[in-house]
């Protein structure tokens, strides 16, 4: 943005009109029947990332134009998101495919960063769009692996929109309530840091060992996916998410912060592989899941404004017990809502595979 020469607040609307337009494209396309192959709106959705990128890095500083290439891009984003969702539904074991994807995605995200700084020193200040469209291209053949998902099976009621079923709206609960804890926790994590007098590089260097741990420990539990109590494990890493970001929130010194930044990290990962895993559960089209994924980037947009205000008129202790309780007051009636009705999905899909097993060909 500032190559452009755009300035703060309009650098944040642009991320604004990104991230909103990706969560409202989300639950539109979760409302949808969409008659094409997970595959073909994956490439979709890279070809646009890559032509708004692209569209950025010409250096037009209309702010209308910038903007509309920001909704352009939160399209992309939701169409590829809508893909990996969809795919992971159709799997035998969702969790194991989330939590892995999801590990590797934080590899990704590590190459990017690290990728970035080359493309702005070819390109110079707008090269960081062109890596990004260059990013893109690179990891666009990956993507041939989603051929062999099946297409989904066209709706039989409700003309295709999300099955609200008790479960699926406290799976929402859940999953909204840990994003904006989540949020409101992380948006001032470095704040809270530079508080405690820890250095800059103190700071980059925990992300960044986070950031490793978080890839094996997502790697582990998405190896044991199959021996996991679901309901153990869940309750556990979304407890995990409030305490690791109240213990960083209220740290006095620096173990205590190093301590809940690490909790944070991991049960964040491994809590989001899991609520995605749940969804696939109720829904096996990938629907229930898109639609949550939606509103999950919707409350994390909004917790960031909510932290600022707590931070402005109290304390970061404050900060962390709003956090927390965003992040449990939905669970003790969710989750067993949530846990029956999964039970009841997994005991009829048993009892269809031996319907299935059982039929002669």
């Amino acid at each position: 943005m500032t190559g452009l020469h755009q300035s703060a607040s309009r650098a944040s609307l642009f991320g604004f009109f990104e991230i909103m337009s990706f969560a409202v494209f989300m639950i539109v396309l979760s409302r949808v029947h969409l008659r094409l192959p997970v595959i073909v709106t994956a490439f979709l959705g890279a070809a646009l990332a890559v032509m708004s990128s692209l569209l950025i890095a010409s250096g037009a500083t209309s702010f209308i134009w910038l903007w509309a290439c920001a909704i352009v891009f939160g399209l992309a984003e939701a169409l590829l998101g809508r893909s990996f969702v969809c795919a992971a539904a159709a799997s035998d074991n969702p969790d194991r495919i989330y939590a892995i994807a999801n590990g590797g995605g934080q590899l990704v995200l590590v190459a990017v960063i690290d990728a970035i700084p080359y493309a702005t020193q070819v390109f110079g200040a707008l090269g960081v769009f062109v890596g990004l469209a260059g990013i893109v291209i690179c990891l666009a053949p990956c993507m041939l692996t989603l051929r062999h998902v099946p297409m989904a099976p066209p709706p039989s009621r409700r003309g295709g929109t999300v099955s609200f079923t008790p479960g699926a709206i406290a799976l929402l609960c859940i999953w909204v309530g840990s994003s904006l804890g989540s949020s409101i926790i992380w948006s001032f994590a470095e704040t809270v840091g530079r508080s405690l007098n820890l250095s800059a590089n103190y700071i980059v260097l925990l992300s960044t060992l986070c950031i490793l741990s978080s890839v094996g420990v997502s790697f582990l539990f998405g190896g044991l996916a199959d021996r996991l109590r679901r309901d153990v494990f869940l309750t556990l890493t979304l407890l995990g998410v409030g305490v690791g970001g109240l213990l960083a929130c209220s740290a006095g010194n620096a173990w205590v912060y190093t301590t809940g930044v690490v909790i944070y990290w991991n049960c964040s990962m491994l809590s989001y592989a899991w609520l995605l895993g749940s969804a696939a559960t109720l829904d096996h089209t990938g629907r229930v899941g898109t639609f949550c994924g939606g509103m999950d980037r919707m409350g994390y947009a909004l917790g960031a404004p909510i932290g600022g205000l707590i931070v402005d008129h109290a304390s970061f202790t404050t900060l962390g017990v709003a956090g927390f309780i965003a992040c449990v007051i939905s669970m003790p009636i969710g989750l067993p809502i949530l846990f029956r009705e999964i039970r009841q999905h997994q005991h009829e899909d048993m009892v269809r595979s031996k319907i299935v097993q059982a039929t002669p060909v």
